[in-house]
């Protein structure tokens, strides 16, 4: 026996797992979603239904070094039921006061700080198609390149209590002779500010950003913001946002000018059940790059609502609802527009 703990001691050194003690922390996370999915679009005299299984697995990793330095990562084993995938994230330092700077693959300060009101669940809606582009929330200007970093505050930045700002820069700057275009460089700014009025919680975020564009026939550039506020008092939720600028799509070509969007939104809590209500509102004016427009607005307008109930650890049984309405150049598209719904349970992990 002795002989065999000798033999299979030295086949662990040599295939180098004996530094396995010396590896960085890990762990995993997901989520498994089981439902049915039914849509009834004004284009079609029937409904549809089908079954919807949506699947996710994260792995982090993380290890401090001895200066109370935390740096952090992780990557992606699959992604909401589609293909396997390595959708991995940039490196993460953590400093001993609790601010926070994303390396590489950092997103944008903007989009970090905004309000998002609630909205009803489960997997429910019709596609718009991709000739509306309007937009689908109020943080829809904050583009990054992989290249960059974002910088989060620690709480009570500036010796302000409930005070917390970011900042963000991606610098891309490679020429393209492509008329798709592409991102050249960007900055953003966001910044959330919680405070108490009676028994009401009350938080104010805001954000600003840009990004310069490059293309043989880009004629605009990517600016704009959102501001909104959210109210807790005991098990009810408020919030409502509004955001406008203009940005740019690579993937069809197109600039949106004049875009903005409003979102309101209700939550209550009572035992084990949530309810949802909201509401979203928003148009745009596209153009071809390098074509005037016909300056009239694409559009969207949905309101959705869920019930969730907690039926067992982990595990939550959703209800939803949503209808919607998309048009473009002022013109209604049925394909587009109609009701929608989900009944299924998700597991978490």
């Amino acid at each position: 026996m002795k002989k065999e703990l000798l033999i299979a001691s030295a086949l662990v050194g040599s295939v180098g797992l004996a530094g396995v003690a010396e590896a960085a922390s890990m762990s995993f996370s997901g989520n498994h979603r089981v439902g049915v999915a039914g849509s009834d679009s004004n284009a079609t005299a029937t409904a549809t239904k089908a079954s919807s299984i949506q699947s996710s697995l994260s792995v982090s990793v993380s290890e401090t070094t001895d200066s109370g330095i935390k740096i952090s990562s992780g990557f992606q084993i699959l992604n909401e039921g589609g293909a396997p995938s390595n959708n991995s994230s940039g490196l993460t330092l953590t400093f001993t006061d609790g601010s926070k700077l994303d390396l590489v693959k950092a997103g944008n300060a903007s989009k970090s700080h905004d309000i998002a009101p609630p909205s009803g669940g489960g997997e429910v809606g019709i596609a718009y198609t991709s000739a509306n582009s309007a937009p689908g929330g109020v943080d829809f200007v904050g583009s990054a390149d992989e290249v960059g970093f974002e910088y989060h505050s620690a709480a009570d930045a500036f010796g302000v209590t409930g005070l917390k700002f970011g900042v963000s820069a991606a610098f891309n700057e490679e020429a393209t002779t492509t008329a798709t275009g592409a991102y050249d460089t960007g900055y953003g700014v966001g910044v959330t500010y919680v405070t108490t009025a009676g028994d009401t919680s009350v938080t104010v975020g805001a954000g600003y950003a840009a990004a310069d564009y490059i293309g043989t026939s880009l004629t605009k550039d990517e600016a704009g913001g959102h501001m909104g506020i959210s109210a807790v008092t005991g098990d009810l939720t408020v919030a409502a946002a509004y955001g406008s600028g203009d940005t740019v799509r690579t993937t069809t070509n197109v600039a949106q000018r004049n875009s903005e969007a409003t979102e309101v939104g209700v939550k209550y809590v009572s035992g084990d059940m949530t309810f949802n209500i909201g509401y979203l509102s928003s148009s745009s004016v596209d153009e071809s790059y390098g074509t005037a427009g016909t300056g009239v607005k694409d559009e969207k307008t949905q309101t959705s609502a869920s019930i969730d109930y907690v039926i067992a650890s982990g595990v939550t049984g959703t209800v939803g609802y949503r209808d919607q309405e998309g048009s473009d150049e002022a013109t209604v598209q049925t394909e587009a527009s109609g009701s929608s719904w989900y009944i299924g349970a998700n597991i978490s992990f």
